[in-house]
Formats: C-alpha cells, structure tokens, sequence
C-alpha cells in the first residue's frame, strides 16, 4: 500500500482503504464521492473525486464515456470501444488530451507482426493502430466484395461466380482450385495469359514487366561495351514508343516473360521503332 486512505462520513473515520478498494467501495455505494478523504500525503481532507478523479472521454466534442480506473480505458482500446484519437480530461488538467498521450494506451498498440501483416495486405495503419483496429481492418477486407482480379482469375478458370461474393469466399475456392494437380499447368500459363486477356485489370503489372524490359536492354548494352555501337541509348520517351508499337501491332507480346526482350523489344531497336511517332 502506498499510502493507506481513511473517509470520513457522517462523523466516523473508516479505513485503511487502498484507491482499489476505495474505487470498489464508491461503486457499491457505501462510499460517496462526496463524503471526505485523506492519507498521509495530504495536508488537509478533501473529497474523494480528487483522491479519484473521474475520467472524461469525448470524441468530436461529444462527451461518450467516463472511467474512474485508467485500466478501464486500457479495456475500451483493446475491445475497439474507444480509439486512440479519443481525448480524456480529469479534475486537475489544464486541458483535454488524447488518449494516446496514456502510457498504459500503449499496450492497446498493433504489434509489428499485426502491422507487417497489415502491409502484405495493403491494409491502411500507422503508428496508433490499435489491435481491436487490426482485427477490424482484416474482418472488414475479408467481407468486401471480391476483387476484380479475383473474379479475372475465376473467369479464366471457367468457374461460375456466386453473387454478392467476397474477397475471402473468392480466395477459398481460388486455393481449392489451384491445390489440384490437373489445375496446376493452367495456372501456370495465367500469369502471362492474364495480361492479354484483361489488359485494363492487371495494367499494374503491364507497367512492370515494361520496366523490366527496358532495363534488361540497358544492361544488355551495357554487357556489350564497345560492341554496343548499334544499340543507341534508350530514354525512357523512346522505350514508351516502342511499347506502344508492340502493343498496337503485336498484341500478346508480353507473352511469355522470356521472349520480350530478345523477340520483340530489341528487334524494334534495331528497326529504329523509337524515332517513329508515337503509337496508339
């Protein structure tokens, strides 16, 4: 015991009390936040909301909770009732504070393995993430409706969409059907077919493989040294005008991965694709 707490009420002195009990007794009633209170550190009684200050919590202006244990509060950020942003203000502060500023707040906060998980899944977070967040950050997302992407690949497959199916419906049957054998060289062929097949919905990748591309002829020149007098210097505007040639009159290109380069992207080079016009 810190310090041991004696009340005064109705001109008797009960106690020893510890803030526990005494927070036990205000609850039960047997003790009024009005009734008197004092214990060593203090030079005079006084009453015993400033022994246990009530906490205030609000949220855009609007008063939505009041706590007389910290450890209360710590409760609501675990179970997603208050949030970290919310502001608390008690007898004694000059001024409305957040949550947040609370050191047992900290122990409400996301992990790094929550927050690694969060970032695989693209899922928004930052630093006062809580875990009552995270859990609703990933039931949310599981219960969207299913991406596009995933409705791309279950089209490939022939698989008839059930409707209103979410991202994590989706991913179950999609893992259903890429664990079967006879699934798997199909599968296989998706990541270039996918590509040609829906253009607008994997256009993130399409970007990438381009990238690739251009940077596997700069070091392709590279590797040549002096014996790279045929090949010009690339810029980034010249390799978009390849690009758009290829697409324009060689559709399916970008299939297979391999062939890009030496098939496709050097023989434009060499045609002198890059000083043409742009084409769309």
């Amino acid at each position: 015991m810190k310090y041991a707490i004696y009340i005064s009420k109705n001109g008797e002195v009960t106690g020893p009390f510890t803030k526990k009990e005494l927070r036990e007794a205000v609850h039960a009633g047997t003790v009024s936040l009005d009734d008197w209170a004092w214990h060593k550190e203090l030079s005079e009684w006084k009453a015993v909301r400033a022994l246990i200050p009530i906490i205030h919590v609000s949220r855009c202006r609007e008063a939505i909770a009041e706590f007389g244990d910290e450890r209360d509060i710590l409760n609501g950020l675990r179970d997603g009732t208050l949030l970290m942003d919310d502001y608390y203000w008690c007898e004694g502060m000059s001024e409305w504070k957040q949550l947040s500023t609370l050191e047992v707040s900290k122990r409400a906060l996301a992990t790094t393995a929550q927050k690694e998980a969060l970032n695989a899944a693209g899922l928004p977070f930052d630093e006062l993430t809580t875990k009552a967040q995270v859990s609703a950050l990933f039931s949310a997302h599981d219960n969207a409706p299913a991406s596009a992407k995933q409705l791309a690949l279950l089209s490939y497959f022939g698989r008839s969409v059930p409707k209103n199916l979410s991202k994590k419906q989706a991913a179950e049957i999609i893992d259903a059907i890429t664990s079967h054998s006879d699934s798997k060289d199909v599968f296989g062929d998706w990541n270039d077919d996918k590509l040609i097949l829906f253009p607008d919905i994997f256009a993130d990748e399409i970007a990438v493989r381009k990238k690739e591309c251009f940077a596997q002829y700069n070091a392709f020149r590279a590797d040549l040294g002096s014996r790279a007098s045929g090949l010009p210097k690339l810029s980034l505007d010249h390799a978009t005008r390849i690009f758009a040639y290829l697409d324009a009159f060689r559709p399916g290109w970008t299939k297979p991965r391999t062939a890009m380069f030496l098939d496709h992207f050097l023989p434009c080079v060499k045609s002198k694709i890059h000083l043409s016009p742009t084409h769309s």
